[in-house]
């Protein structure tokens, strides 16, 4: 039997509070930031794309722990 359990994780681009202009990402799980940028990025394109590897990452190693 398989039991689909919904990804608790959320990946968010939001505007730069450091530099305006530029972008960040946060993924949270349960409303805590479980990880973040460290760099900001020109575009939100390009901050989704990063924030998606990283997601994609905590994504897989929360579904091998279960």
């Amino acid at each position: 039997m398989i039991t689909f359990k919904p990804n608790p994780h959320t990946l968010r681009v939001i505007p730069s509070a450091k530099e305006p202009g530029r972008f960040d990402w946060t993924i949270t799980r349960d409303g805590v930031v479980v990880r973040h940028s460290v760099r900001s990025f020109g575009s939100e394109g390009a901050s989704e794309a990063s924030g998606d590897v990283a997601f994609r990452e905590i994504t897989a190693q929360w579904q091998s722990a279960r």
